[in-house]
């Protein structure tokens, strides 16, 4: 019961906040302040370490046993997360580059 409460709040919370940093990185792309995109991207970046640690955990139902005493039958969303996240980094890291300006 603990893994599948887990499990499932955590696949809740990547959701919730891949999705405030679209919203934030699509402002902040409209108000050309691209240097707060890195900012999202860094801390995608540990966010998606730390849930392809989890999903390392969970991927093995002895650890899950060990872990948090019961076990779930995990499906494949949060690694469709991970890739997402993945993809968000990227795009916030080429996004968020500011152009220098020209030498005088």
């Amino acid at each position: 019961m603990v893994a599948t409460i887990l499990y499932w709040g955590i696949v809740a919370a990547f959701c919730g906040w891949g999705l405030w940093n679209i919203v934030f990185s699509g402002i902040y792309l409209h108000n050309h302040e691209n240097g707060n995109l890195w900012f999202f991207a860094i801390l995608n970046a540990i966010g998606a370490l730390l849930g392809a640690i989890f999903l390392w955990v969970m991927s093995n139902t002895a650890w899950q046993k060990y872990w948090f005493d019961s076990s779930v039958k995990i499906g494949p969303w949060l690694g469709y997360i991970l890739i997402f996240y993945v993809v968000l980094i990227v795009l916030q890291v080429i996004l968020g580059r500011e152009k220098q300006p020209a030498a005088a």
